[in-house]
């Protein structure tokens, strides 16, 4: 009896901890790019905390590459030699972490909250898409364009932003 209401708390508290429902994470399509993106953090006073996306180096990589196998005769001798060609091409390395800044709380990114945004980028011309209140994939990345001028390449609302596109209220400190 005991292990049974045990392992249902559990699936309720591993059920909490999950997406929020009705706010779609700003992220590629696959739970593979939320990990390279960089999680949001929260911390204990309630501030949430996500990474932009670290320093990169490209160098080219030279392969031999074989185009035509080789030929083989019935009795399995080489009448035709396999045909190599060198390859060169780029490979793009990720050299460190990213650097981290303030977010703005997935539970916030309510549909009328992201309408909001979404208005606001249409106005400065930094968002084409449609106004649906959700913080899809094409919302994610014109936020993450309008957010490289500022040194944060994330397609996570940074604070900073949402404040300088007057979606977030601005601390009374600041005033």
């Amino acid at each position: 009896m005991t292990a049974k209401y045990i392992s249902v708390l559990g699936v309720i508290a591993l059920t909490a901890c999950g997406p929020q429902p009705g706010v779609e994470q700003p992220t590629q399509s696959s739970a593979d790019e939320v990990i390279t993106l960089g999680a949001i953090e929260t911390s204990t006073s309630g501030a949430c905390f996500a990474k932009t996306a670290g320093p990169t180096e490209t160098v080219v990589i030279e392969e031999l590459l074989e185009v035509a196998p080789a030929v083989k005769d019935r009795n399995g001798v080489v009448v035709s030699p396999a045909v190599f060609r060198n390859v060169s091409r780029p490979a793009t390395n990720t050299v460190g972490d990213g650097e981290r800044f303030e977010t703005v709380c997935p539970p916030a990114l309510t549909p009328a909250f992201v309408a909001t945004l979404q208005r606001a980028m249409i106005t400065r011309r930094a968002y084409s898409g449609a106004v649906n209140g959700q913080y899809d994939t094409a919302t994610g990345l014109a936020v993450q364009r309008f957010q490289r001028e500022q040194g944060i390449d994330s397609p996570y609302l940074a604070v900073s932003t949402a404040r300088q596109l007057g979606v977030l209220a601005v601390e009374r400190d600041s005033l």
